[in-house]
């Protein structure tokens, strides 16, 4: 399973569009823990944010198993959280 989510914006609004995001994808565990802990810390560093900066957040992740081996799965994730700075409304 993959998942992906993206936001442009203001902190508030890009916190609220991934929440909304990652409540919409389901995934199998470890994949479920590790995708809702990467919600929260995302959270968390948006509420970091001054409220009238513009930030852009991508973030992905995907585990694969092996079939021969049930129960061992492996994990990626990307994280990529940046304030846009110049931005104009």
């Amino acid at each position: 399973m993959s998942w992906s989510v993206a936001a442009i914006g203001k902190p508030s609004a890009v916190a609220e569009k991934l929440a909304a995001q990652f409540a919409n994808i389901k995934c199998s565990e470890p994949e479920e823990t590790i995708k809702s802990n990467v919600a929260s810390a995302i959270a968390v560093a948006l509420n970091a944010f001054p409220p009238s900066s513009a930030v852009r957040v991508e973030a992905h992740g995907s585990q694969s198993t092996d079939l021969g081996k049930p129960g061992i799965a492996t994990n990626s994730l990307s994280v990529k959280i940046e304030p846009i700075y110049g931005f104009v409304e």
